[in-house]
């Protein structure tokens, strides 16, 4: 996984300053917080020396062990929060917070630590004598006893290690932005709509989350694999789920562009004619089996799909908001298919397959749909259509840094000069891979992009552009990076 390194790199090596085990703890935990505080350096992607000097003072203040090379990885708060351990929480929160400074980015990391531990930090203990054998136990004994009507809110000093005692300063408040509040209820309202489809689509919560991450972003997902796998079902159960209407198109080689269209109609009463819609206006489209139609009738849907407008005889019709094709599509050997054309699938955000369920699984497939009531005419809508039309507006306000921003470029360039059989990528994409990125970042709770969101939604939107298997994307990507080819 390729990850900006800090300049002049971090320590090869763990000094451990005969810090004892006692003090350290489990050496796993030591290296979660050496990751937290290393994700506070790399999210802009700058660590320079005197930040790791920093870094590696307050953890020595904490009894852990300096940054080592291994801390340098990507992963998110949401994966590490949880594994730090309840008494040390404080202590990293007011690390990470000092070394963030004013920078924006860093703070915006450090308000994710602070909102995952919200109501679960230790308060700060009041120091007492007994605050002298932490020092011995990493080396540095105080050179006098505290008295007990000592000043207990800080005593200034030059050198942390000598004489004088810093208590651990009381947590002010975390102040959450705006933006903040809007993800955190997107994110329960994403939870909602999820637990509400997985009454009808059983064991593929993955699938039911990469559909969603596509349509918060605003893109338009091809759902590819064998018949009777649930395809239509999950974009029914999705359109159920969010308070919007529904439109399906079951394409046939005998459909025409107007049937999906519209067209202008004369109308004997007033001698005139007059646009009669066609079954796309509607909020979410279901294209089913979309590749029976002719490769004519399927470039129909080219100018809705990337300009949510319809031209007909000169005349452009705008679709309400929000609008939203989920496309089926049947493996192109099997008979009575046609492939799609290359525009119409670079339209498509992410190409996705569904699979077989498990044993398990099917079998409750099975309870679930033999019995008198449908779980989808039963299903509810748990959102509004404004709550989804939010989440839209909302993905574009998530920060992506330069770094990440280069990052992807450099990947797409080094993915090109690969190419083959003139399978390339398209700028189109390249905008279409951020923003699936910004999009899952949101749906996780957060207000920023990592290389982690990057990466976990690269195989979805390239595979269909490279035309290859998502695992193949992988390590197209891999070689990228290792080579040096970027």
């Amino acid at each position: 996984m390729f990850v900006p390194r800090p300049q002049g790199g971090a320590p090869s090596n763990v000094a451990t300053d005969r810090v004892s085990e006692d003090v350290t703890g489990d050496i796993t935990d030591a290296r979660r917080i050496g990751r937290v505080v290393a994700g506070i350096l790399l999210a802009t992607g700058d660590a320079t020396a005197a930040d790791i000097e920093r870094a590696n003072a307050g953890l020595r203040e904490l009894g852990r062990a300096p940054l080592a090379e291994r801390d340098f990885v990507s992963e998110t708060p949401e994966m590490l929060a949880p594994k730090i351990p309840l008494e040390l929480r404080t202590g990293v929160l007011h690390l990470i917070y000092e070394l963030a400074g004013d920078e924006p980015i860093r703070r915006r990391l450090a308000d994710a630590y602070a909102g995952l531990w919200h109501d679960e930090l230790e308060p700060p203990a009041e120091r007492r004598s007994g605050s002298k054998v932490v020092r011995w136990l990493i080396g540095r004994l105080p050179r006098h006893h505290v008295s007990a009507n000592e000043d207990n809110t800080m005593v200034e000093r030059t050198d942390p290690y000598r004489g004088g005692e810093i208590a651990a300063p009381q947590l002010a408040p975390v102040e959450r932005s705006p933006l903040r509040h809007r993800v955190e209820r997107i994110r329960q309202e994403y939870l909602a709509v999820i637990e509400a489809v997985e009454q009808v689509i059983v064991g593929k919560r993955d699938v039911i989350e990469r559909v969603l991450t596509a349509m918060a972003a605003r893109g338009h997902v091809l759902l590819v694999d064998v018949p009777g796998v649930g395809k239509t079902q999950l974009c029914k159960a999705l359109a159920a789920a969010i308070e919007t209407s529904f439109g399906r198109i079951q394409f046939t080689p005998d459909l025409l562009p107007m049937d999906i269209t519209g067209a202008n109609v004369f109308d004997m009463r007033d001698k005139e004619f007059h646009f009669r819609p066609g079954p796309l206006f509607t909020h979410i489209l279901l294209a089913d089996e979309i590749n029976r139609a002719t490769p004519k009738t399927q470039s129909a849907l080219l100018e809705v799909m990337e300009e949510r407008c319809v031209t007909v005889d000169g005349v452009t019709h705008r679709l309400e908001e929000p609008f939203q094709v989920l496309a089926t599509m049947n493996p192109i050997d099997h008979q009575g298919t046609y492939a799609l054309p290359a525009a119409q699938i670079d339209r498509f955000m992410v190409m996705l397959e569904i699979g077989y369920p498990t044993p398990d699984d099917e079998v409750r497939v099975l309870d679930y749909h033999l019995g008198v009531v449908s779980p989808l005419a039963s299903l509810k809508p748990v959102i509004s259509r404004a709550a989804f039309i939010d989440w839209r507006e909302t993905v574009p306000l998530i920060h992506v840094t330069p770094e990440i921003k280069r990052a992807t470029v450099d990947y797409i360039n080094g993915l090109r000069r690969t190419a083959e059989d003139g399978h390339s990528i398209s700028p189109r994409a390249t905008l279409a891979w951020v923003r699936a990125s910004q999009s899952r970042a949101m749906l996780s709770g957060r207000e920023f992009v990592t290389m982690d969101d990057l990466l976990h939604v690269a195989p979805d939107v390239l595979r269909h552009r490279l035309w290859t298997d998502g695992a193949t994307v992988r390590e197209r990507l891999r070689a990228v990076a290792i080579t040096g080819a970027r």
